[in-house]
This record gives C-alpha cells, sequence and structure tokens, in this order.
C-alpha cells in the first residue's frame, strides 16, 4: 500500500509513526490513531464511522493521561 484515503503523509511517515505491538511473539507495525481516524473519516462506510467514534474516546483518553 502507498497511500490512503484522507491521509497525505507517505507511506515512510506513516511507517515512522506506526507502534510496534506484540502478537503471538511477533512485532507487528500498527498504524497511528491519527491516520487511522483520518483514514475512516474519508472512506466514509458506516462501521468506518462508528470506528471513528471509539477510536476518538481512546485518543482523548490517552491525551488526558499525558
Amino acid at each position: 500500500m502507498t497511500s490512503m484515503k484522507g491521509v497525505e503523509a507517505s507511506f515512510e511517515e506513516c511507517f515512522t509513526a506506526a507502534t510496534d505491538m506484540e502478537l503471538n511473539g511477533i512485532n507487528v507495525p500498527v498504524l497511528h490513531i491519527n491516520h487511522l481516524i483520518a483514514n475512516k473519516k474519508a472512506v466514509g462506510r458506516p462501521k468506518d464511522q462508528l470506528d471513528v467514534i471509539y477510536l476518538e474516546k481512546i485518543q482523548k483518553l490517552r491525551d488526558e493521561e499525558k
């Protein structure tokens, strides 16, 4: 994947901003929450809009912890 709808960052920028998570002993890069929210808003599918609500709540909780 070289681009995503709604995300103006390059692949390299997205990859650098990604968080590594360990799943079953394997490190997997996970898209930064800001990029994920932007993409889901741009795509506009009903299931993505529901995801945006929860992702924004998670983002708010993270901001409050700082």
